[in-house]
């Protein structure tokens, strides 16, 4: 609120005070009333101006106004001459006695003081001239305090990454998330506006929320309010004309569209875009994954919902439980209903939170019954936010269709062809008559639904899924209304309602009950499921009143067909794994349009099927050997057939299938003397599934054109007008007449094939030939996965010049066994258009080449215009002419690669070579190599080196979890720069250098606090290996395995606070042993609390494990005791010079060890030693609950297990086995309990033969344990 302010008038007089006050010693002496009177009219004046500043900036404060800092300052200022003036004015009363007698000197100072405080006065009350004392501060929004409902999971996590790199990127304008309802979508993008603006990515960031029907006005208004834009124009034109000026001023700017649903006009808003303004970016929240591409989207994220562990951590917070609450167990079952959705979570969690027991109980109850009515309290929030999605599908084809996925069982894996058949059956999309269209639009509804989020991607594309609350929301929207529907589980008795004439779809799986009650009144009732178990059986009269059914799935039940006749309304009939009797009823299924008979006891059709005149679709399998049985003529007898699916072995005679004039889609098992009919050809269809001598699973591959052949020596003639819009393509043993597909099989390029599967096909030598003159101009172009298989005769993928687009799209290659193929791709003839072909092969995701001998390149040069930055996963195994794999312009390319394994190379030298052209790149690209989580290199006698890059470059492996060199024997160093250089593997868990002969003393650091697996296997040139963690840090090492090294071999654990790395040679910070004394250093004990398992073998020098001049007992200062929490399994074998394996005190510090095994260690003396003898004067029990298998073998010094003094106790001991030990003084004994003890008494060796005792045979024969021994 702003206030005007308006200076008085100041008198003539004080106009020229600083004149007149500047006269002569008199004009001071004389006047001097005059000028206190001055002085005090001035001093009220400005008081009365500080109070009306201060009421105005009181307002402002109230208006959440940023003070303005000439206002704050002239306060300051008039507060301190109002307490000088009060001072001088009290001076004065002070004086008034010597009115009458006055000392001139002391009038005239005092005069002087006054005028020129009243001079100060009167300039400060001529600058109180503010029009406003405040101002609107910029808008941040609330968006920068993290929500606090925020959930970082896994999904989060790589959602949020992938937006902030997208965030930093140049040429990314436009991000999209997505996501179902309740996911956290607006939660993450909050995180990342609070992220971007402390980072300061942007100049300005701004979030507005589109919702369903956005108000373009109101999301101007909020932007403008945000960038301080206060709009003149009135007209909605103007106004985005306006803003648009303002954002193209701003250089680099942020705007988050939340909870967008369909394609936003950006220019009609007035934001700037792309080419307009290249310095905003958007990042927009969906629900519908369709919005992403239509708004462009250059990165589109999915949010997923939360895993087990990370749903019950939001809920146990949310609901503020504690582990040892006695609702901890309920809840956790409440908590699994909510199907990891935050919303869910949030939501319920609040709703219940500080109930008691019976409350959790109840809720718990009514979610697990999905009794949505009595939980409006606990999940009303969550429908609405639901109820929005569906109601925003606006077709109600779409809705009905997601209402049908709810009728499934809970997380249940819909089959998309399931769901095809029953949304016929009930009318979806009643306007087309077209099998293959009804399919199509259903199809697209199912993808809408994924989209929108209200369906889930299932484990593959013949599936859907529905979450668990999406579901329980359907059946809330079910509960009333016109549709009403019910939907059991399990069901043990049948439910007493007066409602089931209002059902119109009926749900029932697992049903327990043996019969089905007569005669229900079902009259509106359109949709029937129902699932027996244990042989439930259904009576004719239960359908008897279900007139208006007209989709009946039946699943493991009995019944006679003869209970259908009353159903002359139904349209689909499927009825899977069920035992029938008189199929011969069902000429009263006159408008049946499918009929699906899988898995039954029924391997014949029964003549009646002719009578059902409008059968568009039939499905037919029988459960047993030999075949599903059709009468003759019966199926040129059926006018309206337009699908024909038979799974299993058949008599159909092919030659009917040319006479279907409306036959479309045909899923068939056919054998080789079928489709040897003289000049039979398969008709052109729109979908098939053909398995020629092979298997076809029911309900499965029915959207895709598939052909698949196997054990097949005649013509492909039969198939050739199938090639045309063939999508899968599987070639199995088949005896070729030609050497290549295209053009001898095919003329017309396989343009649609998006899958090839070539196994053992005799003469093929490759597949397309350019050289012949019919060969087309286009091939294979939609090609995106080839598997070719033990194909002896393949030299080559093409003869001649690649034509165009020719694998353009692959993105799975795998080459097994193909004895003459000398090169994959042939670079020359890809790339001879350099223009139109530059980025051939730049979609490949995975190469898979193994048992190549004869290939010598995988991509024949030139390879300068390839690039593979969709690259992920690369296996070689066994090309024994490979010399080198990654040119420097295809290695500088692999951005995204995540594995490479190779194996079995005889001359291979190297792996990778970058040019010099790589130190160019800019801080913000991309590194090649940057995304590798797995290197695996073995076998390979000739590899010189893994990477030949410039010595001043450090190839940054920054997410590699796993390096394993095995058998490199020309192998010299890893890393070839100078030794003071670092190279970063934070994020390394499993390190393996096994059989490196030649693998020198070298410098090379990685990051060590991730490392869980150590494996150091002769390498009798690697000195040292230390791993430097941060002070107070715990090394994560769960399993480490030292063989077969140098004398000089030592594994150091030190900390060091400005590091955090390991070091593997004569690192300077190393102490250089001249032999390996020992492997652990008590701190480096310390350090692997998470150590599993301790493999020790053939370390010839090795005398200690843990050194004992530096073992510090638990009194020993703040030092714990010697322990290895997490230690499973100890093994110790042929250390010539080893003495003892560990101190006694860390004897009860092994709690989880379960198997020690101690061989040919021929000077070791004692398993655990006692460091002072002086403590063996009571006795001492340790025990040793976990340990089942003790092996002690070829230890001639062995003299005891257990110390004098001692006596442990293995109580799960099911494997003993001491052999080979003529010093041992120790000996076991059994209790009544059946457990095992070990006791040394004496210091005479125990007569005990060499023998295996194990638990289940032997244990008895220990001489029993008395405890006074």
């Amino acid at each position: 609120m702003a206030l005007d302010f308006v200076a008085s008038a100041i008198a003539n007089c004080v106009g020229n005070l600083a004149t007149e006050y500047t006269s002569p010693y008199l004009t001071y002496f004389f006047r001097f009333g005059k000028i206190v009177e001055d002085f005090k009219n001035r001093r009220n004046e400005l008081k009365s101006k500080r109070d009306e500043v201060k009421d105005a900036v009181d307002e402002a404060l109230r208006q959440t106004e940023v003070i303005k800092k000439g206002v704050e300052e002239w306060l300051t200022k008039a507060e301190k001459e109002l307490d000088e003036a009060q001072s001088l004015e009290e001076e004065i009363e002070r004086n008034k006695c010597f009115n009458w007698c006055p000392s001139c000197g002391w009038r005239y100072c005092l005069s002087i003081k006054v005028a020129k405080k009243t001079l100060c006065i009167s300039k400060l009350v001529e600058t109180c001239n503010f029009q406003r004392v405040g101002q609107r501060p910029p808008l941040q929004g609330i968006e920068l305090l993290l929500p606090k409902d925020f959930m970082r999971s896994e999904s989060s996590t790589l959602a949020f990454n992938g937006i902030m790199k997208a965030l930093k990127s140049d040429g990314v304008n436009m991000i999209g998330l997505y996501g179902m309802p309740g996911v956290g979508k607006t939660t993450l993008a909050e995180v990342v506006l609070k992220q971007a603006t402390e980072q300061k990515l942007f100049d300005k960031v701004v979030s507005v929320t589109v919702s369903q029907t956005p108000n373009f006005n109101e999301i101007r208004e909020r932007i403008a309010e945000l960038f301080g834009l206060k709009f003149e124009a009135r007209t909605e034109n103007g106004k985005a004309e306006e803003l648009w000026r303002k954002l193209k001023a701003e250089k680099k700017i942020l705007i988050i569209l939340d909870d967008v649903w369909k394609k936003l006009e950006l220019q009609t808003i007035g934001i700037p875009f792309g080419g307009e303004h290249e310095g905003c970016k958007i990042l927009l929240t969906t629900r519908l994954q369709q919005v992403c591409s239509q708004m462009d989207c250059q990165k589109e994220f999915k949010l997923n919902i939360l895993s087990e562990d990370e749903a019950w951590a939001l809920f146990e917070d949310k609901a503020a439980l504690k582990d040892d609450s006695s609702t901890s167990n309920v809840a956790q079952e409440v908590a699994h209903e909510c199907g990891g959705l935050p919303l869910a979570i949030v939501t319920v969690a609040n709703a219940l939170k500080g109930e008691n027991l019976d409350g959790w109980i109840a809720a718990n109850r009514r979610l697990k019954s999905s009794r949505h009515l009595d939980n409006q309290d606990v999940c009303g929030g969550i429908y609405g936010c639901l109820k929005l999605s569906y109601d925003y599908l606006k077709e109600e084809n779409i809705q009905s269709c997601f209402l049908l996925c709810s009728l499934f069982p809970e997380d249940y894996q819909i089959s998309v062809e399931l769901l095809t058949v029953c949304g016929i059956g009930q009318g979806l999309f009643n306007n087309n008559y077209l099998m293959e269209d009804l399919r199509r639009e259903i199809h697209l509804a199912l993808s809408k639904l994924q989209k929108s989020g209200l369906l889930l991607e299932a484990d593959d594309q013949e599936h859907v899924k529905m979450h668990d609350v999406i579901r329980d929301f359907a059946h809330w929207i079910t509960s009333t209304g016109e549709n009403i529907f019910m939907v059991k589980d399990g069901l043990m008795e049948w439910p007493m309602s007066e409602r089931f004439g209002y059902y119109t779809a009926i749900s029932l799986w697992n049903i327990e009950i043996k019969h089905l009650p007569n005669k229900v009144e079902f009259s509106k009732l359109k949709i029937l499921f129902l699932k027996g178990k244990n042989s439930l059986r259904v009576s004719c009269a239960f359908f008897e009143r279900m007139t208006t059914l007209r989709v009946l799935l039946l699943q493991d039940v009995v019944l006679t067909l003869k209970a259908l006749q009353f159903l002359t309304n139904l349209r689909t009939l499927c009825i899977i794994n069920c035992e029938l009797e008189n199929i011969s009823s069902l000429r009263n299924l006159e408008n049946l349009g499918i009929f699906a008979l899988l898995e039954t006891n029924i391997y014949e059709l029964p003549e009646e099927l002719v009578g059902l005149h409008k059968l568009k679709s039939l499905y037919f399998s029988y459960n047993e050997e030999p075949y599903c049985y059709f009468p003759p003529n019966l199926l040129s007898r059926l006018p309206s057939l337009q699908e024909l699916h038979v799974t299993r072995t058949n008599n159909v005679n092919l030659l009917v299938l040319n006479s279907l004039s409306g036959l479309t889609a045909l899923t068939l098992r056919v054998s080789t003397h079928q489709c040897s009919q003289e000049n039979f050809v398969f008709p052109k269809l729109q979908s098939y599934n053909i398995a020629v001598n092979t298997y076809i699973e029911d309900l499965a591959g029915l959207s895709w054109r598939t052909l698949r052949i196997r054990d097949f020596s005649s013509s492909l003639n039969a198939f050739k007008e199938l090639f045309c819009n063939m999508e899968k393509l599987t070639l199995s043993d088949v005896t070729m007449e030609h050497k290549n597909i295209v053009p001898d099989v095919d003329q017309r390029g396989l343009k649609e094939l998006t899958s090839l599967e070539l196994i053992y096909c005799e003469n093929l030598e490759c597949l397309i030939d350019t050289t012949r003159e019919q060969s087309p101009t286009t091939a294979f172009s939609n090609l995106v996965n080839l598997d070719i298989e033990d194909m002896t005769s393949l030299k080559e993928l093409c003869h001649g010049e690649s034509p165009n687009s020719f694998l353009k799209k692959l993105e799975k290659l795998r080459i097994f066994n193909c004895e003459q193929l000398k090169s994959v791709f042939q670079m020359d003839g890809l790339l001879r258009n350099e223009e139109s072909q530059m980025w051939t092969i730049s979609n490949l995701r995975s190469l898979e080449l193994t048992s190549l001998p004869a290939l010598e390149n995988i991509w024949k040069e030139p390879t300068h215009h390839v690039r593979l930055q969709s690259l992920k996963e690369v296996t070689i195994d066994g090309c024994d002419k490979l010399k080198s794999i990654f040119s420097p312009c295809l290695a500088q390319s692999m951005l995204h690669l995540e594995t490479l394994k190779i194996s079995e190379c005889e001359k291979l030298e190297q792996v990778f070579a970058f040019d010099k052209e790589m130190a160019d790149l800019e801080e913000n690209q991309v590194q090649p190599l940057s995304n590798l989580r797995s290197l695996e290199l073995q076998s390979l006698p000739a590899l010189e080196s893994i990477w030949k890059e410039p010595t001043h470059h450090t190839i940054p492996l920054s997410n590699l979890r796993r390096l394993e060199l095995q058998s490199l024997p020309a192998l010299e160093s890893i890393w070839k720069w100078p030794t003071h250089r670092a190279v970063g593997l934070p994020c390394l868990q499993d390190f393996q250098l096994v059989n490196l002969i030649n693998l020198s003393s070298e410098n090379f650091l990685i990051s060590s606090l991730s490392l869980e697996k150590l494996k150091v296997c002769n390498c009798p040139k690697l000195r040292n290996f230390t791993i430097q963690k941060e002070v107070n840090e715990q090394i994560q090492l769960e399993e480490l395995y030292l063989s077969e090294l140098g004398n000089s071999f030592q594994l150091l654990i030190s900390a060091n606070c400005n590091q955090e790395y390991i070091a593997v040679g004569s690192h300077e910070e190393v102490i250089d042993c001249k032999r390996l004394r020992y492997i652990f250093s008590p701190m480096t004990v310390r350090s692997l609390s998470q150590l599993d398992e301790l493999y020790i073998e053939k370390c010839d020098e090795l005398d200690q494990i843990i050194a004992e001049d530096q073992v510090c007992s638990s009194s020993d200062g703040d030092l714990q005791p010697i322990s290895f929490p997490n230690l499973t399994v100890i093994s110790v074998q042929y250390c010539k010079k080893l003495k003892r394996l560990f101190p006694l005190g860390s004897a009860r510090c092994l709690p989880k060890l379960n198997r020690l095994l101690v061989r040919g260690n021929s000077k070791l003396e004692q398993v655990f030693e006692l460091e002072d003898e002086a403590e063996a004067t009571t006795e001492k029990e340790i025990k040793f609950d976990e340990l089942y298998s003790l092996s002690l073998e070829e230890l001639p010094s062995l003299v005891d297990f257990c110390p004098r003094g001692y006596h442990f106790v293995l109580s799960a001991l099911d494997d003993l086995k001491v052999e080979g030990c003529p010093k041992m003084t120790t000996g076991f004994f059994i209790d009544t309990k059946q457990y095992v003890h070990a006791k040394t008494e004496t210091p005479q060796p125990v007569k005990q033969d060499a023998k295996t005792i194990r638990r289940s045979k032997s244990l008895c024969e220990l001489p029993p344990y008395k405890e006074e021994l």
